[in-house]
C-alpha cells in the first residue's frame, strides 16, 4: 500500500513581505454554531477588564468614621473642603487635596440627618436630636461647642441655607426657616402644605429664584413653597416617595429628585403635569440625586450599592461605579 503525503511550505501560507504565517479558517455559520456566544463572553470580559484597569476610586478620606456617613455638605467657596456627618452623631470637615481631616465635633446624640454650609463659612447640621447647630470649622479648634443651637419640635431631617440671606430652612414634620441674625429657637417662618402632617424627607433653596424652597415628603409628594408669602405654590403627588431634591444651578426652573421606584425625575417647575425626563438605570430606590456646578451632569447614589453620572438629556447613565458598602 502507497502512501503520499501532502507538504506545504511554510512560505506559501504567507502574506507577501511578512512573516507571520496565515491561520486557516473555515467562515461556513454551520462549523460554528457558538460564534455568537462566544463574541459576547469576548466583549463583557473585555468591558470588565476595561473597568477594572480604569482604577475610579482614587483613595479613602482619613480614617473615615466610626459609624456610617449619612450626609455631605461640600464647600461653596472652596474645591478642597468636605464636610460629613455620621451615625453618631460626629461631624468632620475634610481636605480632599490632602485626604486630611481637619476638624471635627461630637455636635449630635443622633444621627446627623442633614447639613449644609452658610455664606460665610459656617457649618450648620442638624440631626434626629431635634437640634441645629452652627459651628465654625475654620475659626476654631476642634470639639469647640456651637455657636448656636436651635431646638425643634420633632426629629430634623435635612437643611439648606438661603443663597443671599443670612437664613436657613430646616425639615421635620414642617418647615422651618430660621434667621440666622437673631440666634433663636423660634423659626420666623413655618410652612406646610395645610392638609399634609407627613414628615418632610428633603429641602433645598432654589440656586437662582432664591426665595423658592422645594421639599419631598413621606406621603409622596413634592411641594414648592415661597417665602415671599409664606405659603405653599404647587404640589404634585408621585407613585412612590422620592428620597432628595436638587435645583439645577443654571436652569433656574428645573429640578431633579430622586425617587423610591428606581429612577430620578427631572421637572419643570412651571408645569409639573409631567416629568421633563425620566433617568432609568438604578435597580433599586434612589438615595440622593446632585447637579454639577454647570448644570449639564447629575450624580446620583442608590441603594443597589452604585454611583451613577447622568446626563439630564439622556434617559441612561453615561458612567457607573460599584460600591461594596454603599448601603444604609
Amino acid at each position: 500500500m502507497k502512501i503520499k503525503s501532502l507538504s506545504r511550505s511554510a512560505a506559501t501560507l504567507q502574506e507577501p513581505g511578512s512573516n507571520t504565517s496565515k491561520l486557516p479558517r473555515n467562515l461556513d455559520p454551520a462549523q460554528h454554531p457558538f460564534e455568537r456566544a462566544r463574541e459576547y463572553t469576548r466583549a463583557l470580559n473585555a468591558t470588565k477588564l476595561e473597568r477594572m484597569f480604569a482604577a475610579p476610586f482614587v483613595a479613602q478620606l482619613g480614617n473615615g468614621h466610626v459609624d456610617g456617613v449619612y450626609c455631605l455638605a461640600k464647600d461653596p467657596v472652596s474645591l478642597e473642603r468636605l464636610a460629613s456627618g455620621s451615625g453618631d452623631g460626629v461631624v468632620k470637615v475634610w481636605d480632599l487635596a490632602t485626604r486630611d481631616e481637619i476638624w471635627h465635633a461630637p455636635a449630635h446624640e443622633n444621627i446627623v440627618k442633614g447639613m449644609c454650609w452658610t455664606s460665610d463659612r459656617k457649618l450648620l447640621s442638624c440631626a434626629a436630636d431635634k437640634t441645629i447647630k452652627l459651628f465654625d470649622p475654620y475659626g476654631s479648634a476642634s470639639e469647640t461647642p456651637p455657636l448656636a443651637t436651635y431646638f425643634g419640635h420633632s426629629a430634623f431631617t435635612g437643611v439648606s441655607h438661603h443663597e443671599s440671606h443670612p437664613s436657613f430652612a430646616a425639615s421635620s414634620s414642617v418647615i422651618s426657616v430660621y434667621d440666622l441674625s437673631r440666634p433663636s429657637s423660634t423659626p420666623s417662618q413655618t410652612l406646610h402644605w395645610p392638609t399634609s402632617t407627613d414628615t418632610i424627607t428633603s429641602l433645598a433653596f432654589n440656586r437662582t429664584e432664591t426665595s423658592i424652597l422645594g421639599s419631598t415628603a413621606t406621603d409622596r409628594s413634592i411641594v414648592l413653597y415661597d417665602l415671599r408669602t409664606s405659603s405653599p405654590v404647587t404640589k404634585v403627588i408621585l407613585t412612590l416617595a422620592s428620597n432628595a431634591i436638587s435645583w439645577n444651578p443654571m436652569e433656574a426652573f428645573n429640578f431633579a429628585v430622586a425617587n423610591e421606584d428606581h429612577n430620578i425625575y427631572i421637572f419643570d417647575m412651571r408645569k409639573l403635569d409631567r416629568a421633563l425626563n425620566v433617568l432609568k438605570d438604578h435597580v433599586a430606590a434612589v438615595m440622593d440625586v446632585e447637579f454639577s456646578p454647570t448644570g449639564e451632569g447629575l450624580v446620583s447614589a442608590s441603594y443597589d450599592r452604585t454611583v451613577r453620572l447622568w446626563d439630564p438629556s439622556k434617559g441612561h447613565s453615561r458612567d457607573i461605579y460599584h460600591t461594596k458598602r454603599m448601603q444604609r
